[in-house]
């Protein structure tokens, strides 16, 4: 399930409101396919496709951010089972309301 459901990568990073767009910016550089889960008092989180991402490219991006701004902190991990079951649970919600 986690092979067919998982193959993103969730991205964090918290800085200052201010930067909220610099960081959406940076991210559409990664991978124009990035989708951000969410956004709240400056930290932001994406999900970023594998197939589109190297992980080292992602820490390139965010120490060119840390000299451009304040990082308070970042974050990438692999996407848990959780938030499979989670967007699992979200399509099959949707597909009833369309029925």
């Amino acid at each position: 399930m986690k092979g067919r459901y998982g193959g993103t990568y969730v991205f964090t990073m918290t800085t200052s409101s201010d930067h909220e767009k610099d960081v959406e910016n940076m991210v559409r550089q990664l991978t124009p396919n990035a989708n951000k889960i969410y956004h709240l008092s400056g930290t932001q989180k994406f999900e970023l496709p594998k197939e589109d991402v190297k992980i080292a490219n992602v820490f390139q991006a965010v120490e060119v951010a840390k000299r451009n701004f304040t990082v308070f902190a970042w974050g990438l991990a692999d996407t848990t089972l959780e938030d499979v079951f989670i967007k699992v649970a979200r399509h099959a919600q949707a597909f009833e309301t369309l029925s």
